[in-house]
């Protein structure tokens, strides 16, 4: 029975510390480094599934409300680009027995999402705290468009083409946020983002040089360690 009050008690002091302490809210914007994981930085043109990007951008609006004072509901924006390695794309084309030269175009991939869920909230001192959060929720991306081409020794033009595609799917982010106090209300942010998806792309389309047009369905990983500093306020 003993223990049962005393924890009541300590839920009770949890709410009561929660509404009186301030701030209560935070936003933030962050941008940074986004580095490519698994099958979306591969460049295995034989595994079908690889992404051939390389290390892009990354912007993440962020809103924190604090409901205890450890514990909250947080929501963030994110978007990512990233460069298509289109020379490795070239030259795993061109291991396939091609003897002539070949010339690689790509554009880059885009994505964007929406996420929200829980976080830990702990105080460092007077001017550090941190926090510790899981989120879930969507995210779309864009393929960009690539070409190959070359030419063939009997003077022919040789080129493949990938159509920009696009796909939607359920994603999650694992992530924390150091804040630095250096005014009344702003702060300056550090996180640090493990971002995971795996979006269904639709009836995407190859252009072999024969013209003819391959479909496929699938879908792709895309994971990301994200790592990026920008300001914060209290509200």
């Amino acid at each position: 029975m003993k223990l049962k009050l005393i924890f009541i008690f300590l839920i009770l002091m949890m709410f009561d510390a929660g509404f009186a302490q301030r701030p209560k809210a935070y936003f933030g914007i962050s941008a940074g480094l986004s580095k490519p994981q698994g099958d979306f930085a591969s460049t295995n043109f034989e595994e079908g599934e690889a992404g051939f990007a390389l290390n892009g951008f990354n912007l993440n609006l962020m809103y924190a409300h604090r409901l205890t004072y450890n514990f909250g509901i947080t929501g963030s924006l994110v978007f990512n680009a990233h460069s298509f390695d289109g020379e490795a794309l070239k030259s795993e084309i061109a291991a396939d027995s091609l003897d002539f030269p070949l010339t690689a175009a790509a554009k880059s991939w885009g994505g964007g999402g929406i996420l929200g869920g829980p976080f830990l909230y702990f105080p460092l001192g007077k001017f550090f705290n941190i926090d510790i959060r899981t989120l879930i929720g969507l995210y779309s991306v864009y393929s960009p468009e690539a070409d190959v081409t070359g030419k063939m020794q009997n003077g022919e033009d040789f080129r493949l083409r990938l159509l920009k595609y696009n796909g939607i799917g359920f994603s999650y982010d694992l992530g924390t946020t150091l804040r630095f106090k250096f005014g009344s209300t702003s702060y300056l942010m550090f996180n640090a983002d493990y971002f995971s998806s795996k979006p269904n792309f639709n009836d995407v389309k190859w252009l072999d040089n024969n013209g003819t047009v391959t479909t496929r369905t699938f879908k792709k990983e895309f994971s990301m360690l994200n790592l990026t500093i920008g300001l914060g306020y209290a509200l």
